[in-house]
């Protein structure tokens, strides 16, 4: 049965990477979510997707320049709506706790801000092998940067990676096979039929984002996909 992945948690109904839009993911029957990971200028990890933190916060300023103190001061939830007023953007730490207490499983994504990535990988490694429990399965690791899986792999053999696509690239294979991927993430665009069966039939799994229809979704699962990325983490349950 297709897996079912909660994007940046339940960002359809909570602001997006916050604690509160995992939870709600939980609460909807969603036991595996994806969310993004960038450092504090002061290196510390938090959850969060774009360079700037205007879009989601009450603050002004890039967010790889700004320092954690001030970054735990914002309100990530009163621009999505007044019900989530005082929500704050999690720190990775927080964030891994509240997996293992609430037995979640997670797709972490790197996002490094630019001149970050060995930084942001290693600080996110570094926080898997203190606090993730030896008998839980290992987060799924993914990334657009290629640089960061080459680093996870090198640094992490046994973690799961998966590489992410939002344009076909045609050398797809040896990239799996060099990082020894477990899965191909596709964006819904480019996830064609005979891409999906070519990638199936390599022994990966394909993941899709983000699906936010329920037609989309039962065409992807009849394709053989293993799972997608939606908003709306209810979406087939």
């Amino acid at each position: 049965m297709m897996q079912l992945i909660g994007h940046r948690g339940a960002s359809g109904y909570a602001p997006e990477n916050t604690i509160a839009a995992f939870e709600k993911a939980r609460e909807l029957g969603c036991n595996f979510i994806e969310f993004d990971v960038m450092l504090s200028a002061d290196g510390i990890p938090f959850i969060f997707h774009d360079e700037s933190i205007k879009r989601t916060t009450n603050g002004r300023g890039k967010f790889g320049l700004l320092t954690a103190e001030y970054l735990q001061s914002l309100d990530a939830g009163r621009s999505y709506s007044r019900k989530f007023k005082g929500e704050k953007i999690p720190t990775l730490t927080d964030t891994i706790l509240w997996l293992n207490n609430n037995n979640m499983h997670a797709n972490i994504e790197i996002k490094p801000y630019p001149g970050s990535t060995d930084e942001t990988t290693i600080a996110l490694l570094t926080q898997i092998n203190r606090y993730w429990p030896a008998d839980k399965n290992l987060p799924l690791i993914s990334s657009f940067e290629l640089d960061a899986l080459t680093l996870t792999r090198s640094l992490s053999p046994e973690i799961p990676i998966g590489f992410l696509m939002h344009k076909w690239q045609d050398n797809w294979l040896q990239i799996a096979k060099d990082l020894n991927c477990y899965s191909i993430h596709l964006n819904s665009k480019i996830a064609k039929p005979s891409r999906i069966e070519a990638i199936l039939q390599e022994g990966y799994k394909v993941y899709v984002y983000t699906i936010n229809s329920k037609r989309k979704a039962k065409k992807l699962s009849a394709l053989g996909v293993d799972a997608i990325f939606s908003d709306y983490p209810d979406l087939l349950l």
